[in-house]
């Protein structure tokens, strides 16, 4: 069970969405929590004050913000941390769904890839991509071309969804790569079955 279900919240794209529009916001889900897995794959943690004031930052509320908002957006970031550190991969991308046009679907990955550059490169931790390792470079260089998708390219070919499901993984596996190289695994308990 993650932290953001012991919360009691069942996070997804859509009820995130329509969240941010009762709070006076344009921002997508995808965009913030791609920024959110950017600082967090760099290394980096935020207290929940810190956390909530980005946040809000960028979701720029015009309504007063309330504790059911807190914590749902508390509950965005445990949800994040938590499925980036699991030992299965389990990460995902908070991304609309299946139902949702394939085009809108390619900007929002788009947004996604582009806020996780933001906010890894906010946190300092790289100062030049000339210092990463070759194959963390051309993972940031990779995204950075994803989130510049074009919303007036024609994708309503055939294989699309194909090609759209590959690009959505390869984003997926590169923030573990990049969250695997900054962070540390959680350390080992004297339960801990696993064979070495």
């Amino acid at each position: 069970m993650t932290d953001s279900q012991e919360l009691g919240i069942n996070l997804h794209y859509d009820d995130l969405a329509e969240l941010f529009v009762k709070m006076g916001s344009s921002l997508t889900p995808a965009y913030l929590q791609g920024s959110l897995a950017g600082v967090l794959a760099s290394g980096k943690r935020m207290n929940i004050d810190d956390w909530l004031d980005w946040a809000l930052d960028l979701i720029a509320p015009t309504v007063e913000v309330e504790q059911a908002h807190i914590t749902i957006l508390h509950g965005l970031y445990l949800k994040t941390q938590s499925q980036l550190q699991d030992e299965s991969l389990g990460f995902e991308l908070m991304i609309a769904g299946d139902d949702t046009p394939i085009t809108d679907r390619l900007i929002l990955l788009g947004e996604w890839a582009g806020s996780f550059l933001g906010g890894f490169g906010a946190t300092g931790t790289v100062k030049e991509m000339s210092e990463l390792p070759a194959t963390l470079q051309e993972i940031l260089e990779d995204f950075s071309e994803i989130a510049q998708v074009d919303a007036e390219q024609d994708v309503e070919f055939e294989g699309a969804e194909e090609d759209y499901l590959a690009i959505a993984e390869h984003v997926r596996l590169g923030v573990i790569t990049v969250f695997l190289e900054y962070n540390e695994p959680p350390e080992a308990t004297e339960n801990d079955d696993t064979v070495h």
